[in-house]
């Protein structure tokens, strides 16, 4: 009888063990699609918010806009949930205990280069990673562990993530609150010469707050949080930090300062050499004006942005770089983005004869031919011109003859006296060994092309 009973109580503590321990982490399952239903056709992919579930827990599921983005089941390699690209996410449900970590399983085949992370809202809550081809993990930040949160699973770059299985895991330990450390703006845009509100500061903790600014130059904040405006203009990120207690998490919040002027771009008759241009395209009574392509492409066509009407002068914060420099060269004209590359177009290989452009380190000559509407014609010794848009695209490319919507572009130069350029004084360039391109950009030693150094424009070569 004795040993009946020790059996049964035995069999009891590892029942009541087996359930503490299934208990440990949550797991979803995505190779199973027979309860999960995600859309399995590639050319269906979906790119707006949608819920699915496995009839126990249920997500959401926000595919990024594009070509081939979005998110599906794919059936290879045992299947997975194809989830892409930049901003694309998956909104976990709000689980009913604390979480101290979230772990990804992904196919082998799986990207080494996308990233991403855990938020809460819109704040990262784990550190971000690059790469999933089996697994990573992120570490939940002390202070968002707190059973009901609800933790989204954000993509930050170009690429996709091929996810297995995710296992979310309890907190065993005390959990502490959150600091809540903010500000009620995280970033302000503020134009110089304008009046300027302190954003507010708040909190939950009961540690002490330390407030700091890395530019106090462009912004300064004192001991309660009230951050005031420097005397230049640029970039202050004002952070706010406080220690770890016996009831709260250590806490971090900033607030980005932008401090910028307008520059005045004026339509232009003719090119002079050496002087900042936008690249303009006037239709269906908007001006649309080039943007330089991103620093890490080496081609592709030039997005723009756009203002309301048909306009003669643009003003542009100074703090976007978004005008070309025009330069006289052997038989023509270079045309050089705020980055120090050179549009060109390769002619060298015919399975390239795309209509974008490339970028490169060399000047190329572009023919620059002014007309009488006030447009110009701006070739490349292939026979093709710089044309705006096609009726569906409100981008500029460059084509072999006039297509029915497309518009040649125009040329707004950069005012007389104004270089475009933030504040920069040569004892603060001298002092820190600091070079500027002609956008205003910091850059480092390797950069190649026109900067600015003590006061100074030199070339890198």
């Amino acid at each position: 009888m004795i040993k009946t009973l020790r059996f049964t109580l035995m069999a009891v503590m590892l029942l009541v063990c087996g359930a503490i321990s299934a208990q440990e982490k949550v797991t979803l399952d995505f190779t199973d699609n027979t309860k999960w239903k995600f859309p399995e056709a590639k050319a269906n992919i979906a790119t707006e918010a949608k819920d699915f579930t496995n009839g126990t827990y249920t997500v959401t599921l926000t595919g990024s806009t594009g070509t081939g983005e979005g998110y599906y089941f794919n059936t290879y390699d045992n299947g997975y949930l194809m989830l892409g690209k930049k901003g694309a996410t998956l909104k976990f449900p709000k689980f009913d205990f604390p979480v101290s970590k979230i772990v990804f399983e992904a196919s082998k085949n799986g990207s080494g280069k996308v990233t991403f992370n855990i938020f809460v809202d819109d704040k990262a809550v784990s550190t971000e990673v690059t790469g999933i081809k089996t697994e990573q993990t992120f570490d939940i930040a002390a202070g968002s562990q707190a059973a009901g949160t609800q933790y989204v699973l954000k993509l930050t770059n170009a690429n996709n993530i091929q996810l297995t299985k995710v296992h979310i895991y309890k907190q065993t330990g005390a959990v502490k609150k959150n600091a809540a450390l903010a500000f009620s703006e995280e970033k302000i845009n503020h134009e110089a010469g304008t009046s300027f509100t302190s954003p507010t500061f708040s909190k939950e903790t009961t540690a002490a707050v330390k407030f700091s600014s890395n530019n106090e130059k462009v912004a300064t904040v004192n001991a309660e949080g009230v951050i005031a405006l420097g005397t230049e203009e640029g970039e202050a990120v004002i952070t706010a930090e406080s220690a770890e207690n016996d009831v709260y998490a250590a806490g971090k919040a900033t607030c980005t300062i932008y401090v910028w002027h307008y520059v005045t771009y004026k339509k232009a008759t003719a090119v002079e050499s050496g002087k900042k241009y936008l690249i303009v395209a006037q239709r269906d009574n908007k001006t649309y004006y080039a943007m330089p392509m991103a620093k890490t492409y080496t081609y592709g066509y030039l997005q723009t942005q756009s203002k309301e009407g048909t306009l003669d002068e643009l003003k542009i914060e100074s703090s976007y770089d978004d005008n070309f420099v025009f330069t006289t060269c052997e038989d023509g004209y270079s045309i050089q983005d705020c980055y120090g590359r050179y549009l060109y177009m390769d002619t060298t290989d015919p399975t390239k004869d795309y209509n974008s452009f490339n970028l490169g380190e060399k000047a190329v000559a572009w023919t620059v031919e002014p007309k009488a509407d006030g447009t110009f014609t701006i070739s490349f010794n292939n026979g093709k011109f710089i044309q705006f848009g096609d009726g569906t695209y409100t981008s500029f490319g460059a084509y072999a003859k006039k297509m029915d919507k497309t518009v040649l572009p125009m040329l707004f130069v950069l005012g007389e006296g104004q270089t475009g350029i933030n504040n920069i004084h040569t004892s603060t360039v001298v002092k820190n060994n600091v070079m500027y391109n002609l956008a205003g950009q910091r850059v480092n030693k390797d950069y190649k092309g026109l900067v600015i150094m003590n006061g100074k424009k030199m070339m890198i070569k």
